[in-house]
């Protein structure tokens, strides 16, 4: 009988340190709501042509797939690429995230919304709509794009 009782108590212990251990089940909701007030940064750092402040919202090994153009692999190269357009004051850029998914994890994300980029040039307007993915990751308690998917909807 004291055996029995000392196996209980045992067992007991350790299902009590197992519970007090884990950590608590990440709020993926609040998750979600941190990255759309993110994802509202980002885009009013596009609106006002910041590119220091959208620069920072990339990790350092992120990836930039834009549309009806090659992929461009960190973050130096994607800053190099956004110094060719963005500068231009005839460029518009907007974004707004449709879906935040966050992974029970709390360390990884995706977002997929809608674009548009329109660029007034002196042969015309160049206008492009389409939809988008970024993969966010949480690096030292912020979440930053891990790679950035744009889909054309075949602008003009």
């Amino acid at each position: 009988m004291l055996h029995r009782i000392f196996v209980i108590s045992c067992l007991s212990s350790i299902l009590l340190l197992a519970a007090c251990s884990s950590e608590p089940p990440v709020d993926t909701v609040a998750e979600a709501q941190v990255i759309r007030e993110v994802s509202r940064e980002w885009s009013a750092a596009f609106a006002v042509k910041d590119l220091d402040a959208i620069m920072s919202y990339y990790a350092p090994d992120a990836l930039q797939m834009p549309a009806n153009s090659p992929s461009i692999q960190g973050k130096e190269a994607i800053r190099a690429w956004y110094e060719l357009w963005l500068p231009n004051p005839d460029v518009t850029s907007t974004f707004a995230p449709d879906v935040i998914e966050v992974a029970v994890s709390g360390d990884l994300a995706y977002d997929r919304g809608t674009y548009h980029f329109k660029l007034d040039t002196p042969d015309g307007t160049v206008e492009d709509r389409g939809t988008y993915l970024i993969v966010w990751k949480k690096i030292d308690g912020e979440w930053k794009t891990l790679a950035d998917m744009s889909n054309s909807d075949g602008g003009s």
